[in-house]
């Protein structure tokens, strides 16, 4: 697919692929996180003008090394580039995901804030049989009116979501990103294991209620905060002491 796909509300103008760059292949971090062979793999995903140097620096490596988790991390530069030329999805399993799970790994985890969550999401949409589960982070779900005519049909359950669609482009993936996410709450298309956590006060926290209404209470995670990598962090390790990829990965 090679449809524009970013994220508008996180972004201050779009509509030009020329402005991001998207060097090929993907740039990406490794930081094994065990000093044994690592059981699984955890895939960070950066939001909008974050970098894969990010998660390092923010605390997020340290959250799973403290736990002594069976992990081998890798923190992707999966930039706004990519989302707007309509590749992300491939040059993350091409360049990053397929290599690395080439070691064998049991479970491959995703984590990304803001548009990083919108990532793991779509990316698995994309390329479900790579991804065990995700834990996105303050998610971009969809643009201010998609959104508010979800809450008004009473929650993303109850959304009368349009017929699956062939091919996602500009027009379509934010109602289809939303169909799938009922569909799989539902059971009625397979998934990952689905994890949001997002702040109070954060500004996507309206949308983000759609996706947690429909998700097991004990995959949801919540804290004060905006967003920022301070509350993230927190939810992070608020996943990280209860949650499904802890106990998977030890």
């Amino acid at each position: 697919m090679r449809a524009t796909l970013a994220p508008l509300a996180l972004l201050p103008l779009v509509g030009c692929s020329l402005v991001w760059r998207a060097p090929v292949p993907m740039r990406a971090i490794d930081f094994p996180a065990t000093p044994g062979p690592a059981k699984c793999l955890v895939v960070f995903l950066p939001g909008y003008g974050d970098d894969a140097e990010d998660f390092e620096k923010k605390g997020f490596v340290e959250e799973f090394r403290r736990r002594g988790l069976a992990v081998d991390l890798v923190a992707a530069h999966a930039t706004i580039g990519y989302y707007s030329r309509g590749i992300v999805a491939d040059r993350l399993h091409t360049d990053v995901i397929a290599p690395r799970q080439a070691k064998g790994y049991a479970q491959t985890w995703l984590i990304g804030p803001s548009m990083g969550g919108f990532g793991t999401l779509f990316y698995s949409h994309q390329r479900l049989p790579d991804v065990t589960g995700v834990l996105a982070l303050a998610p971009y779900l969809g643009d201010t009116d998609l959104v508010e005519e979800v809450h008004k049909a009473g929650g993303l359950d109850k959304w009368a979501a349009p017929a699956p669609v062939p091919k996602m482009n500009d027009d379509n993936y934010q109602r289809e990103m939303l169909r799938w996410l009922q569909a799989v709450t539902r059971g009625q298309e397979k998934g990952p294991v689905l994890n949001i956590g997002f702040g109070d006060k954060d500004k996507l926290a309206y949308a983000d209620e759609l996706l947690a209404a429909v998700l097991p209470p004990d995959h949801v995670y919540r804290t004060e905060g905006n967003h920022n990598w301070g509350p993230w962090r927190n939810l992070l390790g608020q996943f990280l002491d209860r949650g499904d990829l802890a106990n998977s990965c030890r």
